[in-house]
């Protein structure tokens, strides 16, 4: 039955664009540069990142993406995710995972299967969805979708709603 409703889980997300969003217009233009330490910061391991979470005492913030196809998804990327102003607020407080359901890049099947059951744990049924856990692994902040805010307005929202 799990393997019948990832299946239908990944054809909604295929057939029907990226779910629902709260998307209110692109982040309009085009995105600065990178910041080259986002390479660095961002890693598709979540076990890792929740074993260094608990050693530095920080939070684990999942991004389940349609990295290729999402326009959303992309929008937030490139505006925010590997902006020097979130960056430096996740180099303190943050690990950064990267959860893909890509479409135009092929995933390692192991990495395609955990994937899946990840979206399935977490209730994920659109893109971008943003998680964030705490050390023991508990959902602190959930947002869905991505407003079109630039990364200094991204990042001072979600401090203050991480009170931190």
């Amino acid at each position: 039955m799990k393997t019948i409703l990832s299946l239908l889980i990944l054809a909604v997300f295929a057939f029907s664009g990226c779910g629902p969003q709260k998307f209110g217009g692109a982040a309009g233009g085009e995105a600065p540069p990178a910041d080259p330490r986002a390479e660095q910061m961002w890693t598709t391991d979540l076990p890792a990142a929740q074993a260094r979470a608990k050693t530095a005492d920080k939070l684990v913030f999942i991004d389940f993406t349609g990295s290729d196809w999402c326009p959303p998804c992309m929008a937030l990327h490139d505006h925010v995710l590997v902006q020097k102003p979130f960056l430096d607020f996740a180099e303190k407080i943050l690990e950064l995972v990267v959860i893909d359901f890509p479409k135009n890049k092929p995933l390692d099947q192991k990495v395609e299967l955990a994937n899946r059951a990840l979206a399935e744990q977490y209730k994920v049924d659109s893109f971008p969805t943003l998680i964030v856990l705490d050390a023991a692994g508990n959902m602190v902040h959930r947002d869905e979708g991505y407003g079109g805010k630039k990364a200094e307005a991204f990042t001072a929202e979600l401090k203050q709603k991480l009170g931190r």
